[in-house]
């Protein structure tokens, strides 16, 4: 008994599940090589420069090290040509280069400096500098701005 079954992989097409399987794959890849290049993107100080800087910033006092380190982070941005006319607009346009939670650490830091910055006699103490320092750098680290400096 030979019965006829209609093809459903046309010839002329594929099938919307061979198309958009195929979708998925081409984004796939066009994210790794987009991260790929996006992390040497972000490598704009000639090697251990920013690793040198780094220290430094960890040497000053807790409410000046949050400060440094959050316009450290702009410059690194601004360098690697992210556009934006406040860090907050920069942030905003590397978001996917990075993980959900390092984005979130990285904004919670950033609002930590803008307390330091813009309320009257806000202070804070050698643990709390060294979380909100500690979330910035690795903000850098998961773009690759540290990548020379290994």
């Amino acid at each position: 008994m030979n019965q006829s079954y209609p093809n459903k992989h046309k010839k002329n097409g594929e099938s919307g599940f061979a198309n958009a399987a195929i979708q998925l794959i081409e984004k796939g890849l066009s994210r790794v090589v987009d991260l790929i290049f996006a992390k040497n993107h972000f490598v704009v100080f000639p090697a251990g420069e920013l690793t040198r800087m780094w220290h430094d910033i960890e040497e000053l006092d807790p409410k000046m090290a949050v400060i440094e380190a959050d316009k450290l982070v702009d410059t690194v941005l601004k360098r690697a040509n992210v556009r934006g006319d406040s860090l907050g607009e920069r942030l905003r346009g590397v978001q996917k280069l990075v993980s959900r939670q390092v984005y979130n650490d990285m904004w919670e830091a950033h609002k930590v400096r803008n307390r330091l910055v813009h309320e009257f006699a806000h202070g804070i103490d050698a643990k709390e500098s060294a979380g909100s320092i500690w979330k910035m750098k690795k903000f850098l680290t998961d773009l690759g701005a540290f990548k020379n400096d290994r």
